[in-house]
């Protein structure tokens, strides 16, 4: 054989093991390619979902309300550390905590225990420099509320990505960012490298609110001071743009992100409900405004066994003395005229009984559990605001309506909602009359603590006995003292309720909710710079008034 031969022959020798390895290359990248491909893409490759962060909210003015931040959770691996007393000391000063609380947080799970669950990026790039073996990092994000409780009986609270209570739950859709599509591959350290993103999800927008953060303050600091001064149990204080149903302020004291009284709560209202009978008086014409009622001096047996007082007896009243000194006689003998069937709907026409339809959770409708009761006790009760439920808002949208000379407006919570007219209340001559009745009180009846120089106001006061949980009756020690008004009267800007539950000392509405009312409108008069009405002394009740053109919607 010639050495080619044999050369050839060893050659074909030495690949022979070669072959094999060649034909199974060939089924792992042809036949088997795409099976083997889509095992490797199962094993090594991954598609996430990376929530966008929850949208901000905002005054109307752009100052930020509730924002959501990135913040690090630090944990350890029990089964890396083998002395967690030397790791508590080294990170105590970076998270600001004492070693024996790491310590003991380290002690308190299983395998994985928290040892903090908020550190900033300052923090957690610290740990992540001092490389220790067995902590860990992850990223969550937090909702931070910048400026502390101010408000959090409106915004609430959100928790996970999640609304829990007020604008955070009831508009949980539109704050809420939809999830983006990732694709991933580890490499063979386990590092995570993104290949794409489907683009699919978004950030939403800040979610402005109608609230202005400097009136909110304003509207918090006087009722906190009221709480202060007066031992108040709760209270509530309401500013709306009289011009759209805007609400400006929505104050409660004490303050809960679990809680707003002024929607949620309910309350017997006393004499601000006289509204309801003059209104319906005037405009069916059963009382003219030069009318006098015989107030019997005080004291009026309206059956029997049950007879109705007045704190300031009085012989001879109008319609609109009847509301300057607040007499219960008056108005009962007015709205008997009326007669429950146009009480009733009057009532409604107000808003009364329904929800407002504000968009936060949890509103109440109140209601009037005497209605179905036959006789005039149940009427002419009501008609002084007892034994009628109803909550603040409703009260607040009911004095709005006379401002707008007639219009009831839906409260509206954030710009991004048009104006509303529910209805028209009566007709704008009856309110006018009313609003010239309303200022009468401030300038001569039970609301002068409300005036304020330069600027009418148009308002009503308020006190009703609260009921005695324990006896199941009247209280004679515990009172809900109530202001409602508008300002300036002639074309309002501003309509204000303050509500404060269990006053101690004075307890009359127009002794303790008219000067809170006061101070808070001279504070945004103030703040806002308005101009006082010229010749104020000399104007007369046949002044036009004026609304700021509306635009509703219906």
């Amino acid at each position: 054989m010639s050495p080619k031969k044999r050369i050839s022959l060893v050659s074909l020798f030495f690949l022979l093991p070669v072959i094999p390895l060649l034909l199974r290359l060939l089924q792992l990248q042809v036949r088997d390619h795409a099976q083997l491909s889509l095992k490797a893409d199962k094993e090594f490759s991954r598609t996430l979902w990376e929530v966008s962060p929850r949208a901000d909210i905002t005054d109307r003015k752009g100052n930020i309300l509730a924002e959501s931040l990135p913040v690090w959770r630090l944990f350890a691996d029990k089964k890396m550390i083998r002395n967690p007393d030397s790791i508590a000391r080294k990170i105590s000063r970076v998270i600001k905590e004492t070693p024996q609380e790491i310590v003991r947080r380290y002690k308190s799970e299983k395998r994985f225990p928290t040892l903090a669950d908020s550190l900033s990026y300052d923090q957690a790039e610290t740990i992540e420099k001092m490389k220790i073996s067995g902590l860990g990092l992850s990223l969550r994000e937090r909702r931070f509320y910048p400026n502390g409780s101010l408000a959090s009986n409106i915004l609430g609270k959100a928790s996970h990505g999640q609304g829990l209570s007020g604008v955070e739950l009831s508009w949980n859709e539109r704050l809420s960012g939809e999830p983006q599509k990732l694709r991933v591959i580890r490499d063979g350290s386990g590092k995570m490298i993104y290949l794409n993103a489907d683009n699919s999800g978004f950030t939403p927008k800040p979610l402005t609110l109608t609230i202005d953060r400097d009136i909110q303050y304003i509207a918090e600091e006087a009722l906190d001071s009221a709480a202060k001064s007066l031992s108040i149990k709760s209270g509530t204080v309401l500013i709306e743009d009289s011009q759209n149903g805007q609400m400006l302020a929505m104050a409660s004291f004490p303050r809960s992100a679990l809680k707003n009284p002024a929607i949620q709560d309910t309350y017997e209202p006393g004499s601000v409900l006289k509204l309801v009978t003059a209104t319906a008086a005037l405009e069916n014409k059963v009382v003219s405004p030069s009318e006098q009622i015989f107030c019997e001096n005080g004291s009026f047996a309206i059956t029997p066994r049950v007879t109705i007082h007045d704190d300031e007896p009085s012989q001879y009243l109008t319609l609109s003395g009847i509301l300057e000194r607040s007499s219960n006689i008056g108005i009962s003998k007015v709205v008997l005229r009326v007669g429950k069937p146009s009480f009733y709907r009057m009532l409604r026409a107000y808003g009364f009984l329904n929800k407002t339809g504000i968009r936060l959770p949890g509103e109440a409708a109140g209601d009037w559990k005497l209605f179905s009761k036959r006789g005039e006790i149940s009427l002419t009760s009501a008609s002084y605001g007892y034994g009628i439920a109803v909550t603040p808002i409703q009260v607040l949208a009911a004095y709005n309506s006379v401002a707008t000379r007639g219009l009831l407006m839906q409260p509206l919570i954030s710009t991004e909602e048009s104006p509303v007219t529910v209805r028209k209340v009566a007709s704008s001559s009856t309110l006018d009359t009313l609003t010239q009745f309303l200022e009468n009180v401030v300038k001569r009846g039970t609301g002068t603590l409300a005036q304020i120089p330069g600027y009418p106001v148009a308002g009503k006061t308020g006190t009703s006995h609260q009921i005695d949980p324990k006896t199941k009756k009247y209280s004679r020690t515990n009172y809900n003292a109530s202001f409602v008004g508008f300002l300036p009267a002639n074309h309002p800007l501003w309509t204000i309720l303050v509500v404060l539950n269990g006053p101690k000392g004075s307890y009359y509405g127009g002794q303790v909710s008219a000067p809170v009312f006061s101070e808070v409108a001279r504070r945004m008069i103030a703040l806002k710079g308005l101009a006082p009405e010229p010749s104020l002394d000399n104007q007369e009740a046949k002044t036009p008034r004026t609304v700021a053109a509306l635009n509703p919607i219906h």
